[in-house]
């Protein structure tokens, strides 16, 4: 027996399928939906889209996301990321399945994890703040938004997890930048690079 679908729910799916396929990035953790802060009226506001989701109890959270800032613009832009968990979506956009299942098996969730190391051992961190987009940015985006080591500009979205280290500048204590770890120029540890370099006589 069909499910009845009532004109709230209609409307809302109405509202969210747009958006989807117009405004939203398939990652590995799910589909988020990034709005800028104070884009008008024009756009839904992240709590908009919320609303929506709610009234078709899609689970869902929102969080403080940034994106790089545009040609001439000096600061990143400030928004809020709607994430959500690809199942709960899919019955009220059925269109969606199609490219889940070709999503690759290795991308990327919504975070970006880092290592740090402290006098307790190494820690496991997540940069939340960064929009699901991070794996597609260019290299420029990238480096303005610290992705890149800040010793040998190595791009660190190339490296695994548990090789990205956090590193703080002596000059600029309370920004935080990443670095690949003991870096030899080419995002490589030194012991790596030795060990790919082979034995020596």
């Amino acid at each position: 027996m069909a499910q009845l679908v009532t004109e709230a729910e209609r409307a809302a799916q109405r509202r969210l399928v747009g958006v989807v396929r117009t405004s939203s990035v398939l990652t590995g953790g799910g589909l988020a939906m990034w709005r800028e802060c104070n884009a008008g009226e024009w756009k839904a506001s992240a709590a908009e889209l919320s609303q929506d989701l709610d009234v078709l109890k899609v689970p869902h959270e929102v969080v403080v996301a940034f994106r790089p800032p545009r040609a001439r613009e000096a600061r990143r832009r400030k928004g809020q990321e709607v994430r959500v968990a690809f199942a709960k979506l899919v019955r009220w956009v059925p269109s969606l399945q199609q490219p889940i299942d070709e999503l690759p098996a290795e991308t990327p969730g919504f975070t970006f994890t880092y290592c740090e190391p402290r006098p307790s051992g190494m820690a496991m961190l997540v940069l939340s703040s960064f929009a699901a987009e991070w794996p597609a940015w260019s290299v420029k985006q990238a480096e303005a938004m610290g992705l890149l080591c800040a010793e040998c500009r190595f791009d660190l979205r190339a490296r695994g997890a548990e090789r990205r280290l956090a590193y703080n500048l002596p000059v600029e204590p309370a920004r935080r930048r990443l670095v690949c770890g003991d870096c030899c120029g080419n995002g490589l540890p030194e012991l790596e690079r030795l060990a790919a370099a082979g034995p020596t006589l």
